[in-house]
């Protein structure tokens, strides 16, 4: 049986042939400490150094995410705000905007006639307009107009049209058109507000 001596190396101070024992003056000595503490100094500065780097670059991923959770966060909100107005601005569109036209009509139609009674000689005007539509300017045309102003009804035109003639001039107001025109534009609103959302 072996002693666990002669299975190990033994790293003592006697151990082993005396050639393999390095003498150093202390000049060789000193300029070996040096040596290993500017290696020691440099790999802790290269490690410093890459630790900063990882840091900046993880920073500058984490604010990089952050950004876009924000950004997409305040898209989802501004669209879901949007959204969750649709019901409001159609109401609006469909039941409000009408009567303002219905009411707006008749002024646009005496400013109309007022424009023309600076323009034109003392000729009658005939002022044609959706049965509707009737009652909301008849009184409206009993000002002096300095001309003689006949009003009548045309089945043909749409609520919120009128056609005023004048002579060979004739002028069609048509504030139908204008709300087609604003419930268009509030539909294709929605819709690319609707587009943004899923594409993002």
């Amino acid at each position: 049986m072996k002693a666990l001596a002669d299975l190990l190396e033994d790293f003592g101070i006697g151990a082993g042939s005396a050639g393999t024992l390095i003498q150093m003056n202390e000049d060789e000595c000193e300029a070996m400490r040096l040596d290993s503490f500017e290696q020691g100094y440099k790999a802790g500065w290269d490690d410093a150094i890459k630790t900063q780097s990882e840091d900046q670059s993880r920073i500058s991923s984490d604010l990089a995410q952050n950004l876009q959770d924000l950004s997409f966060t305040y898209h989802e909100a501004y669209s879901q705000v949007v959204e969750s107005m649709a019901p409001l601005l159609n109401d609006m569109v469909e039941s409000l905007l009408p009567k303002l036209a219905r009411d707006a009509l008749g002024l646009h139609v005496v400013e109309m006639l007022k424009d023309l009674t600076l323009t034109q000689s003392a000729q009658s005007v005939e002022i044609v307009v959706a049965p509707g539509n009737r009652a909301a300017i008849a009184p409206l045309l009993s000002g002096d107009f300095k001309m003689p102003v006949t009003l009548t009804d045309d089945s043909q035109l749409a609520e919120g049209q009128a056609d005023i003639r004048f002579g060979q001039i004739e002028r069609r107001v048509d504030l139908a058109a204008v709300l087609n025109n604003i419930q268009e534009a509030l539909q294709g609103f929605m819709q690319d507000n609707r587009k943004e959302v899923v594409n993002g």
